[in-house]
This record gives C-alpha cells, sequence and structure tokens, in this order.
C-alpha cells in the first residue's frame, strides 16, 4: 500500500515526540477513528469511516498482505487512506517518524483484529 505522506506537523511540534493517538476500530460493525490526548481525553469524537465489511486474510504474498497479525481467519480491512486524509480536517496528522518506520503500515500499527493505532501531532494549519 503505498499512501501520500500525511499533512505536516504543526510547525511548533516538529521533532517533538507525538502526544496524541488516533485510534481506528470495528463499533457495530462500521470503523470508527477517535483521537485521544495523553490524559486520555478523547480530543476528537467518533468519526464514522464506513462499514467494516471488507475482509481479507494476513498473507504476505495476498491481498491480506497489509494485515499486520497473521490468522487463518479473515480479518476487517482498515481504511487507512480515508483516515489519513481525514486526520488533517479535525487538526491532527500521523506522526512522521512513525509514518517513515517500516514496522508500522504507513504509520499504523495493528493491535488486534479490529483496531489499529497511530501517534500524531496536531496538524500544521491548512491553507
Amino acid at each position: 500500500m503505498s499512501e501520500q505522506p500525511p499533512a505536516a506537523p504543526h510547525p511548533d511540534h516538529q521533532g517533538l515526540p507525538a502526544l496524541y493517538m488516533a485510534e481506528l476500530s470495528v463499533w457495530r460493525e462500521r470503523w470508527q477513528m477517535i483521537v485521544v490526548a495523553p490524559g486520555p481525553e478523547v480530543v476528537v469524537d467518533a468519526l464514522d469511516l464506513g462499514p467494516a465489511d471488507t475482509l481479507a486474510v494476513a498473507d504476505a504474498d495476498g491481498p491480506g498482505h497489509h494485515v499486520i497479525i497473521p490468522s487463518p481467519d479473515p480479518q476487517p480491512v482498515p481504511p487507512l487512506t480515508d483516515a489519513i486524509s481525514r486526520l488533517p480536517a479535525v487538526g491532527y496528522t500521523v506522526d512522521p517518524a512513525a509514518w517513515a518506520d517500516p514496522a508500522k503500515l504507513n504509520g499504523w500499527t495493528q493491535v488486534t483484529y479490529t483496531c489499529w493505532t497511530a501517534p500524531c501531532h496536531t496538524a500544521a494549519p491548512q491553507t
């Protein structure tokens, strides 16, 4: 999966560790994304990213190659492109260091079959 890089962090946050975390998870058979602060208080309420009806089996050579947790059972495919593009609209962006980490998928880490997280910064103002 080759995505465009995320939006730039706010200039005051460049080079600093990420303090926020985006969480993408399945709830009531739909993908929901929230952003939490270090508290952990929710700073962006649930954004609906559509149905969790696309499934794939984790396989290094197959269509589920992007699914990190190996399993013979199909897993919901996260809408990462939509999540990444919607974050700046709510004031956040995926941490550039996480984006560049080859152990992550465009900055995201699969925590469970239905939950992914990505460290975030506040985004630079949109022009």
